[in-house]
């Protein structure tokens, strides 16, 4: 069933080829009218549920029964006769800044251009030349407008993106005064990827900050510029957007930037029930026409009557019902981590030594960590034999805890196919902290995967699953197991499951992070460092943690030593 949302835009999706199949002005204008009527209505679904009829503004009879067969198929009737006339691809060419309908229509009927591959092919091989109201400024602008096309389909790591982001605030702050700049959109939400840089900013002299940005070395091409807003695009395809405006709208401002979308219309909904319209201007109330501005961003979440959504949880899932109930809970901060128990050195695969890692770890103010090397694997080159690990444990004692910190003797231990461990117990029982992870038979079936877990998860000496899926993002979506059988194994063993900080890792995903805390599970949350500057992963980790929803209380290594000790304890506990 579609939402408010998807409706509108299969609506708005019906008006544009109308509009290029000639249709009558009045009659595709209705449906951009009941578009914007239908974004900001109660839910469709349950209107039609209850046998309702749709009485919404601009919203007639034809359209209404168009509106009906969406919700309920996806698609009407309207809809399907004019794709038999245009294809869906067509589209593509409509999303390229300064190609509207009439032009993509000129494009289709003319030239055969479908799609945005025929428009490059097209303007690559100088098909366009000479075409009447088809300059070369014209084409130029088209190009530019491919290329932010192209952008919006590229995900970008999070970890890469916050590096350019942080590039791209560092120059803003280099040229006219900005009272207050953040980045919004996926990035402030912590997503795994994001598709662009989103960055809002507040300044009295916004066209000189916009002038400013769009003069950037680093900008291949400038995509957009106006008083208040620009869009830059980077060698290597990563887009940024900027947004200025006074500082006394910036609450308004960061909200409505760091969306999401979802959250964003569930939001609107939430208003428009209460006879208010929320944007980045502030809240309008509809009834007297006064409006709101939120010098602070929570601000606009006082207004509507509910608590504080921290920017992770905005996901358009249970969020608003949460905020609504005061049930919001109190998110795990970066600095409730006591310690990080995943962290190698140059005794295995890390590039950095020992006492370099455990003065890192000291720095960064924990009360304890692991250094947990990789085991001897199979065929791995860098891993470690037992007698190494004694060796290891024999030079941590030396050191004397000179750093202030409790340093633990700890192993990255390969899960075997299957599923007994690359230690035998004897070695496993010296260990302070023991990580099982799998880096090896990664496709195994589902049903030998779920067996080969479960199997390292019943073995007392096993503290943590690390990177429970093996996914990457660099090459690797992983394995599959049952997540249920896992995660239940995890809870009856006192398991913890690992969330990784890792930059191309991030795994556990959010999503299988709230479905394992249903379990009971206990997660740490790690940076899986290979050098010293990766200690700051664990920030990464946290900022998953929190879109989970999850509390320090469900974190590991964001209990005090002690209590720490005792969960290592109570599992070996099974082992006597």
């Amino acid at each position: 069933m579609l939402s408010n949302a998807e409706v509108a835009a299969k609506l708005l999706e019906t008006r544009t080829l109308m509009e290029m199949a000639g249709e009558s002005f009045y009659k595709y204008m209705a449906y951009e009218k009941a578009a914007a009527s239908i974004e900001n209505a109660p839910p469709l679904g349950d209107l039609i549920a209850a046998g309702e009829h749709l009485k919404l503004p601009g919203v007639g009879k034809s359209i209404g029964s168009a509106v009906e067969q969406l919700v309920k198929t996806g698609t009407s009737e309207h809809l399907d006769q004019l794709h038999e006339r245009f294809p869906a691809s067509i589209l593509e060419v409509l999303a390229v800044s300064g190609i509207g309908t009439k032009t993509a229509g000129m494009l289709f009927t003319d030239y055969g251009i479908a799609s945005l591959a025929d428009l490059e092919t097209a303007i690559t091989a100088g098909t366009l030349a000479g075409v009447p109201r088809l300059g070369a400024k014209t084409i130029d602008n088209w190009k530019r407008g491919i290329l932010a096309f192209k952008g919006r389909l590229r995900r970008t790591p999070l970890a890469e993106a916050l590096v350019v982001a942080y590039e791209a605030m560092s120059f803003l702050r280099e040229g006219p005064p900005v009272d207050r700049l953040l980045p919004a959109g996926s990035l402030r939400r912590q997503e795994v990827t994001v598709g662009d840089v989103d960055l809002v900013c507040t300044s009295p002299h916004a066209a000189a900050v916009i002038a400013h940005f769009t003069g950037w070395n680093r900008a291949e091409a400038v995509l957009a510029e106006g008083p208040t807003k620009a869009s830059i695009w980077l060698p290597g395809g990563l887009q940024i957007d900027l947004r200025v405006l006074p500082d006394h709208l910036y609450g308004n401002l960061l909200q409505h930037f760091t969306g999401s979308r979802e959250h964003n219309i569930k939001l609107r909904e939430l208003a428009v029930r209460n006879g208010l319209r929320v944007s980045e201007n502030g809240i309008l109330n509809l009834e007297t026409g006064d409006a709101t501005v939120c010098f602070e961003e929570a601000g606009v979440y006082a207004a509507l009557g509910m608590q504080y959504v921290p920017p992770e949880l905005r996901s358009g899932l249970d969020e608003i019902e949460l905020a609504l109930a005061g049930a919001v809970p109190l998110l795990i901060e970066p600095a409730d981590l006591r310690g990080d128990f995943h962290m190698h050195t140059t005794w295995s695969d890390g590039d950095d030594s020992l006492e370099a890692m455990i003065a890192a770890a000291a720095a960064r103010g924990y009360e304890y960590h692991a250094v947990s090397d990789h085991s001897q694997g199979r065929g791995r080159r860098f891993g470690m034999s037992p007698e190494r690990v004694r060796e290891q444990r024999r030079a941590i004692e030396a050191l004397g805890g000179r750093h202030g910190i409790r340093t633990l003797c700890a192993s990255e231990v390969d899960i075997l196919p299957d599923g007994s461990m690359d230690y035998d117990d004897a070695v496993l029982a010296e260990l302070d902290v023991v990580i099982g992870s799998v880096h090896t038979a990664m496709h195994q079936s589902r049903e030998e995967m779920t067996a080969r877990l479960v199997r390292a998860c019943e073995n007392p000496y096993v503290t943590i699953v690390g990177h429970p899926t093996g996914r990457r993002f660099d090459g690797g979506a992983g394995y599959e197991f049952d997540y249920d059988v896992v995660f239940a194994a995890a809870a009856r063993t006192g398991t913890a499951l690992e969330i990784d900080g890792q930059a191309m890792r991030l795994d556990l995903p959010a999503p299988l992070i709230r479905k394992a805390k249903t379990f009971g599970v206990t997660f740490t949350a790690d940076s899986d460092a290979h050098r010293t500057r990766d200690l700051a992963h664990a920030e990464l980790a946290i900022g998953q943690a929190r879109r989970a929803g999850l509390t320090k209380d469900d974190v590991l290594n964001a209990r005090p030593f002690e209590a720490m000790e005792a969960f290592v304890r109570a599992k070996r506990g099974r082992a006597t």
